[in-house]
Formats: C-alpha cells, structure tokens, sequence
C-alpha cells in the first residue's frame, strides 16, 4: 500500500505529537516531517518528499498563510490542509487565496481529519462542515458592502448561480444534477462556463470567486 507522506506544521508540540499519533495508527498515513512555524516548513519540506502539509494558521514567527503562499509559489506539488482553532470568515477566505486546499477546525474529529487528508491528497477539496457553515453564514448575512459599478456576477446566468451555489455547498456533480433536475453532462457544461467565466482554475478558484462576491446573496 502507497502511503500518503504527511508533514505537521504546529506551534505547539502537544498538539503535533497527539495528530501524530493518531495518524499513525491508520495504514495509509508516514508522518515524514513536523515545523513549529512556517520559516521552519519551508526550510523543512524543500528537503522532504511530502504529499499533504496539516498547516496551522496562528503560530509565532512565520504564519500558516504566509508560508502556504510561499509553499504554492515554490513547491506547487504539495497539498496543504488548514487545521486552525481561527473559525472567522476572513482566515478561511485568506487560506483558500493562498493556496489551502482545505480548512479545518481543531475541534474536527479523528475521522474528518483523516477523511481530509486523504482528499486533498487525491486532488479534491475538502472543508468540515463547521467550517462551510461559517462560510454559508457569512455569505447569507444582510449588511453587504455595495458592489462597484462592474458586477462581476452579470455574465453568470441564473442556473450557473444555481450551480455555483451548491458547489458551495459541496455537493457533487451527480447531487447538482438531481437538485437542480437536469442532467450530469449539463453540469458539468455549467462548471466549464463557470470557470471560464470566472477565471477560477478550480473549484477552490470558484469558492474563492463566491467568497469575494456574496453569490448568495438573494439564495
């Protein structure tokens, strides 16, 4: 069995000896590094074979966000996954912009953790459900700073707001075609256009696009 290489990136050694030794009970996890802050990562993993970084946000010297820029600038090939105790908006927005591949709460379980990892490793983007919660809040609130004169929301037509809406919500492609009652092949359509139109390279880009401009707004 291929093992996926997961480094730690912690400021306190309790917490990276507890994720540790839960990952180490699984089979499909090698723990193959740990940092207590992110200048030490970037030293660290420039000189490691790892798969997933489990990053920290808040940490002293170098912060998690600072470091998963650098990270996706010098050493794209890694997946790096939020584990923060920060459950504001602004911290899981400036996480996805720099690069996470995911975000979640400390107070995630063993199994979501886990869960997590393996899907970031497979190229998929994952966030707890506490953490969409925050999310969907946020997005839902009344008080909305105006918009400036160019609405980067006209060209989406009103089913790829529908669309974009529940990839959102992270549902799948065959889950969009059931709730919106259309086909498979149309979402998939639906996602294409949304990412041309959007500029978005991925769903994370496309979260991102959501996050910056309330798409649901009127939901």
């Amino acid at each position: 069995m291929q093992k996926i290489k997961v480094f730690l990136v912690d400021d306190h050694k309790l917490i990276r000896d507890g994720i540790k030794a839960h990952l180490e009970e699984a089979q499909d996890f090698e723990i193959v590094g740990e940092a207590a802050d992110g200048q030490e990562a970037i030293l660290k993993l420039k000189e490691t074979t790892a798969d997933v970084v489990l990053m920290d946000i808040n940490m002293d010297g170098m912060d998690g966000i600072s470091c998963t820029q650098i990270l996706s600038q010098e050493l794209p090939q890694l997946n790096v996954l939020a584990l923060s105790m920060l459950a504001e908006n602004q911290h899981i927005k400036e996480m996805i912009k720099a690069g996470a591949k995911g975000y979640l709460l400390k107070t995630a379980t063993e199994q979501e953790i886990k869960q997590g990892i393996r899907a970031v490793y497979q190229g998929q983007n994952f966030y707890s459900a506490e953490v969409t919660q925050i999310v969907m809040n946020n997005l839902g609130t009344a008080n909305r700073k105006k918009r400036s004169r160019f609405d980067p929301l006209a060209p989406l037509t009103s089913r790829e707001k529908e669309v974009l809406a529940l990839i959102i919500k992270e549902y799948s492609n065959q889950e969009i075609a059931d709730e919106l009652y259309i086909s498979k092949r149309t979402v998939d359509a639906h996602k294409r256009n949304l990412l041309e139109k959007t500029g978005a390279k991925n769903v994370a880009g496309l979260v991102v696009f959501a996050l910056n401009n309330q798409i649901l707004d009127n939901e």
